[in-house]
């Protein structure tokens, strides 16, 4: 958006707070309604806008955080390895059955299984082989 001199950039974001802000202006200065009403409804939008994600995102973590084998939440993270690609994602170990998953940072926040890749090429070889773990063959 050009205005004057200045240039905005407006997203969807930008107009989850900027058009109710410009709905109350409207309210406060064209309609009869009572005033107090439409400040409270202001406040309360805007208290839940902007501190309910952040309140209940430990809950969300807590929900669906799990391992994808045993549903287990004692999960603890081994550290940052590739899957499929050049972007590294987080491994995390589960304490109740030992298997391995990655959490994808998808918007639900879940671990996933992981697939053929490298890890599970390695470990199939060294299942085969029924020698004991070296640390150079660990790929993470």
């Amino acid at each position: 958006m050009k205005l004057l001199q200045w240039e905005f950039e407006f997203d969807k974001d930008d107009a989850k707070i900027v058009i109710p802000a410009f709905l109350l202006a409207l309210g406060l200065t064209l309609t009869p309604l009572n005033k107090v009403v439409l400040w409270g409804g202001a406040v309360a939008y805007y208290v839940l806008y902007f501190f309910l994600k952040p309140v209940f995102k430990p809950v969300q973590h807590w929900l669906f955080f799990r391992c994808p084998h045993c549903k287990s939440r004692d999960v603890i993270l081994q550290g940052m390895n590739d899957y499929h690609g050049d972007v590294p994602y987080d491994w995390y170990l589960c304490n109740h059955c030992g298997e391995t998953s990655i959490h994808l940072n998808l918007s639900s926040g879940r671990l996933v299984k992981p697939g053929p890749g490298e890890g599970a090429k390695v470990a199939k070889a060294l299942a085969t082989k029924n020698e004991p773990l070296k640390d150079e063959d660990i790929p993470f």
